[in-house]
């Protein structure tokens, strides 16, 4: 009997210590819930707006609720191509961001490629961060109102905000959905997020976002 319960705790000692670097090395996760809306429309024939704004629930382990407000301008230079900028204001806790972009898209059929540069200047940052994102989207009609779209975006840091902080992938973010068109103006769209952010030195952060999207053209 003694025999066995050494043997035993030996056996849960070894447990135990091998679960316990594998709990430390398994990547944080956390659950989020993202409510966005988007108002586009054409200024001029060539000359298109889009106002986009969003409230993001999140742990607060991993970061205070965010809201955004974001205004873009775009240009048309043929049927596919169009080139713009704009501003945004991004709210998170008591750390507040304003954020100017120029972007270039690519738009044929159901195929949409952006690159967006963005100059993001945070309170008591040591220098505008500088982040260029690439976005590759595709969106499939599967029924009358009905449609299924993809993308995958990858975000990377040029220029930190801190004299020493990294650059490099700040994150990667993969959005499946269905997009129902209500009526002739107004679009409603619940999707699924999966937001990779790596860190540096340790495993990487996986946030699960839904969220619901509602787009209005005017």
């Amino acid at each position: 009997m003694t025999r066995w319960s050494t043997r035993f705790g030996m056996l849960l000692a070894a447990t135990l210590a091998a679960w316990q670097p594998s709990k430390a090395q398994a990547n944080p996760e956390d659950t989020q819930f993202w409510v966005v809306g988007f108002a586009r429309g054409k200024l001029t024939d060539d000359l298109y707006l889009t106002v986009d704004t969003s409230y993001r629930w999140r742990d607060p382990e991993f970061g205070a609720d965010q809201q955004t407000f974001r205004v873009s301008v775009e240009k048309a230079l043929d049927d596919e191509l169009r080139i713009g900028g704009g501003m945004s204001l991004f709210q998170t806790g008591s750390v507040s961001e304003y954020r100017p972009h120029q972007q270039f898209r690519y738009a044929s059929g159901g195929l949409d490629l952006r690159t967006r540069f963005e100059q993001r200047w945070f309170d008591g940052a040591d220098r505008v961060e500088l982040r260029i994102r690439q976005r590759v989207q595709y969106t499939q009609p599967v029924a009358p109102r009905l449609e299924v779209f993809g993308s995958a975006e990858w975000f990377g840091i040029i220029q930190s905000r801190r004299d020493a902080g990294r650059r490099g992938t700040e994150q990667v973010r993969n959005i499946v959905g269905l997009s129902y068109q209500v009526n002739d103006r107004l679009d409603i769209a619940p999707s699924y997020m999966l937001q990779i952010t790596p860190r540096p030195g340790s495993p990487d952060a996986i946030s699960h976002v839904p969220q619901l999207t509602l787009n209005w053209r005017f």
